[in-house]
């Protein structure tokens, strides 16, 4: 059983869809918890996952956004503030997406149709990761008339991941590619860049 860690709610709900989706098991057994911020989640977090351990877990994915930073600091301080303090002695995976969660969202942009018919929004095709803030792209691209955003990531991430063509996000973000080896045990190969 996964036991999941996110900044906040959303992102441990939507990396909850995605595991589901990468293990093909609609039904899996995973425990989630998000934080109110990456602060919280490095302070509480190995608090958790011993709790997860507790409670049946045997896998463990913990997820803190780089926010433009670099992913190897964030990675290191998960490493120590989180997973070290847990003394889980399992399966883990720190999974930190370059910019935020979202830019897996916008390397299939396509995925919100399924969720909003009327949003057709063309594929993107710049380097997901390479975008700044791409939580507020997302929003600035479901812009209407009267320019309020129809996207809401707290509310839509984990609605949109369930369509996401994962191996197309896994072609497209590095840092997903972690969370699907980890899950399916499948090396991409070279090229992930590519639409």
């Amino acid at each position: 059983m996964y036991g999941i860690l996110g900044e906040e709610d959303s992102d441990a709900q939507s990396l909850k869809v995605l595991v589901r989706g990468l293990a093909n098991q609609a039904n899996m057994s995973i425990l989630a918890r998000g934080f109110s911020g990456c602060g919280d989640l490095l302070n509480k977090g190995s608090r958790q996952l011993r709790a997860f351990a507790d409670q049946g877990c045997d896998r463990f994915v913990v997820c803190h956004d780089a926010d433009g930073a670099d992913p190897s600091e964030k990675h290191n301080e998960i490493m120590q503030r989180v997973i070290a303090p847990s003394r889980i002695a399992t399966s883990y995976c720190v999974v930190i997406p370059v910019q935020e969660l979202e830019a897996w969202i916008l390397a299939d942009i396509e995925a919100v149709s399924n969720v909003f018919p009327s949003w057709r929004p063309a594929p993107i095709r710049e380097n997901p990761e390479a975008i700044r803030n791409p939580k507020e792209r997302l929003q600035r691209a479901s812009q209407r008339h009267n320019k309020k955003p129809i996207y809401d990531p707290t509310t839509h991430n984990q609605r949109v991941a369930k369509y996401l063509r994962l191996d197309h996000v896994r072609r497209r973000c590095p840092s997903f590619e972690r969370l699907s080896y980890f899950v399916t045990g499948i090396h991409m190969t070279p090229g992930r860049h590519s639409l």
